[in-house]
């Protein structure tokens, strides 16, 4: 995953022109939203002009999706590296995921912003709604992994779960907590995200997922 300083800040002598007008565009959706963002300011961000931008990418709507590949694979290379590691502890390794996505310098405005542009061009970007399909499939794959290695180490059948529908429900629970989070900051503290997120798991799997 991208850390907060290299999402919102753009570094202009990267030599890697693609990759520099994709950090370029991810930055002006997080100030600019969707509609703010065009050719012109995107190269603003990145210090070139106009016209080197458009001879790499035609158009914004082009780059604005290669940028959601970009960093959606970001997030998922982040997410399966940080499940792989705990698969020793499978139970502090969900809470570890779940206490990352509400940490404070993965919610806000600026990441609204950014999200919510991607998804608009779901609507319309047949490759991009792919793309977004096939990311969505392997979180769900990695997180019933993670939950089959939580029912094992809780020495639990997990052939009598539904694993795939447990995945979904709390990763759908868990987009719609940090939407919410996003839009309203002050409306729960982290604390209380990590409470709902506990009791929900707890009560839809099985697992103890609190700690004493």
């Amino acid at each position: 995953m991208k850390d907060k300083k290299t999402i919102f800040e753009v570094d202009k002598n990267n030599e890697d022109k693609k990759q520099l007008f994709i950090d370029a565009a991810i930055c002006s959706l997080a100030n600019h939203g969707y509609k703010g963002t065009t050719v012109r300011q995107i190269a603003k961000y990145a210090g070139v002009t106009p016209g080197l931008l458009t001879h790499y990418y035609q158009g914004k709507e082009v780059l604005i999706a290669e940028s959601y590949k970009y960093l959606a694979t970001q997030f998922l290379d982040d997410f399966q590296n940080k499940i792989n590691e705990g698969m020793d502890n499978p139970i502090s390794a969900l809470r570890g995921f779940f206490q990352n996505i509400f940490a404070p310098e993965n919610l806000g405005k600026r990441y609204l912003r950014v999200w919510l542009a991607f998804w608009t061009l779901t609507l319309t970007e047949e490759s991009l709604r792919n793309t977004h399909s096939d990311i969505y499939k392997e979180y769900t794959k990695s997180l019933e992994n993670i939950l089959r290695s939580a029912y094992i180490h809780n020495e639990q059948d997990p052939s009598k779960k539904n694993l795939r529908s447990l995945a979904v429900g709390i990763l759908a629970m868990l987009d719609g907590l940090w939407l919410e989070c996003c839009l309203d900051p002050d409306a729960l503290s982290k604390n209380d995200n990590l409470a709902i997120i506990y009791e929900f798991v707890e009560s839809t799997t099985g697992l103890k997922i609190k700690t004493n």
